[in-house]
């Protein structure tokens, strides 16, 4: 059962369930997008004038049609740095196969993400442009329509985006916003930043419990290489395999995952004596008794001038 992620701050999170049985997303036009260049990937430059006058002229005869960004993933730490105000903000988690039945008809679809243009549009377009058949203008205009909406730069693959579009005028304006109301039966979890602000925590726990969803706190681990979530019970989960599963192997101390299995994590392993130890050794605590410290960290500095 796939699933896919949206991310928010959490200043919206009222607005967001604001709605009975509905959480309500925020959708923009493709001339609204993050990316400016988007539209621009679709064609080689170094294509004759007039075709790319044609190739313009089509591009301007494509519907600015509401759409909004989910991620197939909840822990892209970029993406809760831009979108959830630096782990401060929630993601919500979405059962896709039910997105697609529910909103049947208006698609839903990864995004290509490439560095060049797609190596069978200019033969479209100059078989459009020289024939001008009807046909073949909008044979054009569909495969235009498809890498406007579904494709990005490389430098944006983190995002691991896909998008809703909306093609069968199902978003309501609210307030001069185009907004996309998902039934909550349609979402399956909450997943807190891990600096989500202590007095909505509750609150995200009591929309969890209202709507039947699942609540997570995302946690910056010290060992696991990635991010991870607890529950409400504290059990450890991870992201693997495109979804949210229980860690099979965590530290009996801290309770983070294991990458290696074992009783302690690296950090819980350290022992008193391996402390004692450590600052027994520590030659810098050497220099420090001696009052030599300073003058040799300076002495070091004007070295790596």
């Amino acid at each position: 059962m796939p699933k896919i992620y949206k991310y928010f701050s959490s200043d919206v999170i009222e607005l967001v369930f604001q709605k009975e049985g509905f959480c309500g997303v925020k959708c923009s036009l493709p001339k609204d997008y993050n990316d400016p260049y988007e539209l621009f990937l679709g064609m080689d430059l170094n294509t004759p004038a007039d075709q790319l006058a044609f190739y313009n002229d089509i591009i301007s005869e494509i519907s600015q049609s509401p759409t909004t960004c989910f991620s197939k993933s909840p822990i892209v730490s970029p993406m809760w740095a831009h979108y959830a105000n630096n782990h401060s903000g929630f993601v919500l988690e979405f059962d896709l196969d039910e997105l697609q039945k529910h909103f049947e008809g208006n698609p839903i679809w990864d995004v290509s993400y490439r560095n060049a243009p797609h190596e069978n549009l200019k033969k479209i377009l100059q078989r459009a442009a020289v024939l001008k058949k009807p046909r073949y203008a909008y044979e054009l205009q569909e495969f235009i329509f498809v890498e406007s909406y579904f494709t990005k730069y490389d430098e944006w693959e983190y995002e691991q985006e896909c998008r809703f579009v909306d093609m069968k005028n199902v978003t309501e304006k609210i307030a001069g916003n185009d907004i996309l109301y998902i039934p909550t039966e349609l979402v399956t979890a909450i997943i807190v930043g891990s600096k989500f602000p202590e007095q909505k925590v509750q609150m995200a726990q009591e929309i969890a419990e209202e709507n039947d969803l699942t609540w997570y706190e995302l946690i910056i681990g010290k060992s696991h290489p990635k991010p991870y979530m607890r529950d409400e019970s504290e059990d450890s989960f991870i992201f693997a395999d495109s979804n949210i599963s229980l860690s099979n192997c965590t530290c009996q101390n801290c309770s983070e995952p294991l990458v290696v299995e074992s009783e302690l994590c690296p950090w819980c392993s350290i022992t008193e004596a391996h402390e004692e130890d450590a600052a027994r050794s520590n030659p810098f605590r050497m220099l420090s008794s001696m009052g030599q410290l300073d003058s040799y960290m300076k002495s070091m500095g004007k070295l790596r001038k």
